[in-house]
C-alpha cells in the first residue's frame, strides 16, 4: 500500500521535530520517491516468471536458460508426393503438385536461421529445457518434458540399445513441424543416447499400462530420425 513505508520512517523522527510540518513534508516527499522506486524494483521479478513472461522478458529468460529464440537449423521445403491418406511417416512435408513443393531430387536444402517468434511455442520449449539443465535424464522426466512441448498426447519410449523415441502423438501444425528438430535440442536426452521420433498421430500400440491396443485405432511406433542438427 502506497505510503506505508513512508509513515513507518516518519514514526522514527525524533519527538522534537514532530511539530515541524515543513520538515515532515520534506521528509515525506523524499521518502515517497524512495518508496516508489522500491515498489517498482519489487515488481520486476513478476515480469520474468516463465509462466507469464512475454516478448523481451521471455527472450531474456531463454538466454539465461541457454536456449535463445534463434537457432541455426536445416530448412526443408515441402516435397511433391503422396502421403497415402496420412500413412506416410518421415521428415518431409508432403504436398500436391500445385502447392509450392519440389521433387525430392530437386529440392534445395541448407542451414538457415530459424527463430521462434511465437511466445506460445517458445515458452513450452523453455520449460522442457529446465529438465535438461538439471540433468534429469530419466524416462519420466523425458516424458514430462515432451508433454510440456506437445501436450498430453506426447510420450517417450525406451527402445533399448541406447535409443529413445519421443512421439508428439498428434498431427503437428506447420510451425510445430518446422520447429520439431529445434525442440529436440531442448529435451532431456543424455549424451550418447540416440533420439528418434514418430509421426504417429495417436496412441502407440504396445503391451501394458500407457499403451494402445492393436484394434482401437492405435498406431505402430515407426521411429524416424528428427535430424536436430543435420539435414536428412
Amino acid at each position: 500500500m502506497t505510503g506505508v513505508l513512508v509513515e513507518e520512517e516518519i514514526d522514527r523522527v525524533a519527538t522534537q521535530y514532530r511539530e515541524s510540518p515543513k520538515l515532515l513534508g520534506l521528509i515525506r516527499a523524499y521518502l515517497g520517491q524512495v518508496e516508489e522506486a522500491i515498489q517498482v524494483a519489487c515488481s520486476v521479478p513478476s515480469f520474468f516468471d516463465l509462466d507469464t513472461a512475454v516478448g523481451d522478458q521471455l527472450t531474456l529468460l531463454g538466454k539465461r536458460l541457454g536456449f535463445p529464440r534463434c537457432h541455426c537449423g536445416c530448412v526443408m521445403p515441402p516435397v511433391i508426393g503422396f502421403d497415402c491418406d496420412g500413412a506416410y511417416q518421415g521428415p518431409y512435408t508432403i504436398v500436391g503438385a500445385c502447392e509450392g513443393g519440389s521433387l525430392l531430387s530437386c529440392r534445395e536444402t541448407g542451414s538457415s536461421t530459424i527463430c521462434i517468434d511465437d511466445d506460445d511455442l517458445y515458452r513450452p520449449i523453455l520449460k522442457a529445457r529446465r529438465y535438461q539443465m538439471l540433468g534429469l535424464y530419466d524416462i519420466d522426466s523425458l516424458n514430462a518434458a515432451a508433454e510440456l512441448i506437445w501436450g498430453p498426447t506426447a510420450s517417450a519410449h525406451t527402445l533399448g540399445g541406447g535409443v529413445v523415441a519421443v512421439a508428439p502423438g498428434r498431427e503437428l501444425t506447420d510451425d510445430e513441424f518446422m520447429l520439431r528438430p529445434i525442440a529436440f535440442r531442448a529435451l532431456p536426452i543424455a549424451p550418447g543416447i540416440k533420439a528418434m521420433t514418430s509421426d504417429a498421430a495417436g496412441p502407440i500400440v504396445g503391451f501394458g499400462d500407457g499403451w494402445g491396443g492393436a484394434c482401437d485405432g492405435s498406431e505402430i511406433l515407426c521411429p524416424i530420425d528428427p535430424h536436430p542438427y543435420d539435414c536428412p
